[in-house]
């Protein structure tokens, strides 16, 4: 009888080592191969502390690697596995000296291996065997260990070095594409104040501007052929195609972006949204997205892929090598990397977030970016979210295997991944946004309220007497964060800092005493007031996550304002959850509802296409309005003190600015004077007693860099 394989079990978690697998609550962990090996060496030596050089030496074999590297990896055991360094429960860090596994260990079905309690020492010689038992045993030996190393080395990465920039803009230079001989690339970058394509030597020390229409170029995919660079306009929307040594650019379609060459440079596959900033969160633009293509001379234009199930949109499409497969990204409930048979027209999900990369807490984005094929039609690179603001680029074998942590880029977006013809060298841009708060009083200009290193900060809310501004904050590390500033003294403290993120917009109670805001709390979904005064959080309604989408308080708090139904429409619900009410009848999805602080009127956005246009009805919804009706995205955010006027993110040929419109007179006004793309503002605020609004400000910056793999 067949022993059965070692496995180990603390708590929720069982490592398999015969399996090179993790699992928490019994779903994969994502764990790197030397993460893995870490992990599994300090369980065998439990019985006593383990030195760093000791660890070094079991798991790099040797190889010359400082401590940082080690560090690093403890970092992500812990994170996977839901440790911390400060109160730690499985691995304790000695310091000085190295780290010791400290939980009790069991083994599911069966005994578990004592700890090592010494270092290992070399085995004493054995009897002696007859030469022919030997040389058999010995050739077993041998090919059992070709297998299980080629096996072993099938589901690992190419290694990789230290990542080298390549490019040095002040701004953002990003998705960087090979020539197909590998020698040069081409890339977008806004250097020259609008975003233009450009062709590179492969050390990035030369660049050749090969668009300057200022009409915001961007994603550009160089042929196989080598004749052609395609990319998507802004401006003017679209699929184009520009000489690679430059030229006058053909639009090929009116519509769509993100083009992926076929290997025989005859067609072109896109996706049939556009971008709405290089934000992570805005790559997937706005509307239903699916995956289309066109042949190089504009014709024979098809769409591939179409609705399923899980909702969502699809982008980001990569063509196999063989000519046949499309791989791309789907968003949505169970997203991930799907990977499309053009004959057939099946569907493969290969990599589902929540399954094969972490899933964010409280939040229905897919946050999983650029899919590229290896070079031998079999793997996959991909960059994600690996953690609560922390990012990295994953590799997968093969399409039946799990994927694996290549390269952590930490707080940095590694997005337009590249890999060269040979399979040696990976290009991508380190970006990062610079989001921050700003105020504007009009005629002056804008000014900044609040520029703290944060990853983001964002949803800003004032109290009804303006002491007081609160708002969202990603830092590295974290989920969703609320803080509150004290406006006159500008000093900000946490309102909250548990371990779920704060979702949907927060604001403040009719009499200006409390802060209402919601919290993800595992499956449940936490509606919360916060006194200031006394620095008091208390739960008033808990339901599950998923029942309405951007949930809020109501100022009277007697219900919950939100997103429901399908399509989405703007509903009330009880604090119990046992009534509700649907007060919008919209045909499509309508979103984003906010609520003026008299608690009388209601302003969301209603998507129409690949528009979004502004809505506002009273409580009852008996009287609806819409107040927007050009082209473009229409986000409101907040009511004046008096309820008229609603401010709002605009974008409008491709340029994001506030405005308020008056829901009596229908003026509208446009407060900033933004020109550029890649940037963004969002949710403009009312600073009550004043015309002053605070919105969040965010850039993008970035470089391309280089991994080279071996």
């Amino acid at each position: 009888m067949e022993s059965e394989p070692l496995r180990f079990q603390f708590d929720t978690i069982e490592v398999q080592p015969d399996a090179l697998a993790v699992l928490r609550d019994g779903q994969p962990v994502s764990l790197e191969p030397k993460a893995l090996r870490v992990l599994i060496y300090l369980i065998e030596h439990r019985a006593r502390a383990v030195g760093k050089d000791e660890l070094i030496q079991a798991v790099w074999e040797g190889a010359a690697v400082t401590d940082n590297a080690l560090t690093r990896i403890i970092a992500q055991i812990r994170r996977e596995i839901g440790d911390d360094a400060r109160q730690p429960r499985y691995i304790q860090t000695l310091p000085t000296t190295g780290y010791r596994f400290i939980a009790e260990v069991s083994s599911p079905g069966g005994s578990v291996a004592a700890p090592v309690s010494e270092p290992p020492k070399t085995s004493p010689r054995r009897r002696p065997m007859g030469r022919l038992a030997v040389a058999v045993a010995g050739m077993a030996l041998v090919a059992v260990a070709a297998w299980l190393m080629v096996r072993w080395r099938m589901s690992l990465p190419p290694a990789a070095g230290a990542s080298v920039q390549v490019t040095t803009s002040s701004g953002l230079d990003i998705g960087a594409c090979f020539s197909p001989d590998g020698r040069a690339f081409a890339f977008t970058s806004n250097r020259s104040g609008a975003f233009e394509i450009y062709r590179s030597s492969g050390d990035g020390r030369e660049a050749v501007q090969l668009t300057a229409d200022g009409q915001q170029n961007i994603d550009p995919a160089w042929s196989p052929d080598g004749q052609w660079i395609a990319y998507h306009s802004v401006a003017q929307h679209g699929v184009w195609v520009v000489p690679a040594t430059g030229g006058a650019p053909r639009r090929l379609t009116s519509f769509g972006s993100t083009p992926a060459w076929s290997p025989d440079s005859r067609q072109i596959a896109f996706r049939s949204s556009e971008p709405i900033s290089y934000a992570w969160f805005d790559t997937a633009g706005t509307g239903p997205s699916f995956i289309w293509v066109v042949a190089v001379d504009g014709t024979q234009l098809r769409q591939v892929t179409f609705p399923s199930n899980s909702g969502g949109g699809h982008g980001k499409p990569a063509w196999n090598p063989d000519g046949r497969r499309i791989a791309f990204v789907a968003t949505g409930q169970d997203g991930g990397i799907e990977v499309l048979d053009l004959e057939s027209g099946q569907r493969q999900l290969v990599v589902r977030v929540g399954r094969d990369i972490p899933l964010q807490p409280g939040t229905w984005l897919t946050r999983l970016w650029d899919p590229r094929w290896g070079t031998d039609g079999r793997s996959l690179y991909f960059s994600a979210m690996s953690g609560p603001g922390e990012y990295a680029i994953y590799y997968l074998s093969a399409l039946n295997r799990r994927p694996v942590l290549f390269y952590s880029t930490q707080t940095d977006v590694p997005a337009g991944i590249s890999l060269d013809p040979a399979g040696k060298r990976l290009l991508f841009t380190r970006f990062a946004n610079v989001s921050q708060l700003w105020g504007v009083t009009p005629p002056e200009d804008p000014a900044p309220v609040f520029q703290e290193s944060v990853l983001r900060a964002y949803l800003p809310v004032f109290s009804p007497d303006g002491k007081w501004l609160s708002f969202l904050v990603e830092t590295a590390g974290r989920n969703r964060d609320l803080w509150i500033m004290d406006t006159a003294t500008r000093r900000v403290a946490p309102v909250s800092l548990d371990p779920g993120p704060k979702e949907g917009s927060a604001g403040w109670n009719l009499a200006g005493t409390a802060l209402l805001y919601s919290y993800v709390n595992g499956d449940r979904n936490e509606f919360r007031r916060y006194d200031p005064a006394r620095n008091t959080n208390q739960t008033v309604a808990s339901w599950p996550v998923g029942r309405f989408f951007h949930p809020v308080l109501t100022p009277d708090e007697k219900e919950i304002l939100g997103a429901c139904s399908t399509p989405f429409n703007i509903c009330l619900s009880s604090l119990d959850g046992a009534s509700r009410r649907q007060i919008t009848l919209e045909r499509s999805n309508a979103s984003y509802p906010v609520i003026s602080h008299d608690g009388e009127w209601i302003a969301y956005g209603l998507h129409r296409g690949d528009s979004v246009q502004l809505v506002v009805t009273d409580r009852a919804g008996r009287s609806r309005q819409m107040l927007t009706d050009d082209n473009g995205l229409h986000w409101p955010y907040s009511f004046s003190a008096d309820a008229r006027r609603i401010a709002y993110a605009a974008y409008r040929a491709g340029v994001w600015n506030v405005w308020w419109v008056d829901r009596v007179t229908g003026e509208q006004r446009q407060l900033t004077h933004y020109t550029t793309y890649g940037a963004f503002v969002r949710t403009p605020m009312w600073r009550p007693g004043t015309e002053e609004i605070v919105f969040e400000y965010s850039q993008v910056k970035g470089n391309i860099y280089r991994l080279d793999l071996r």
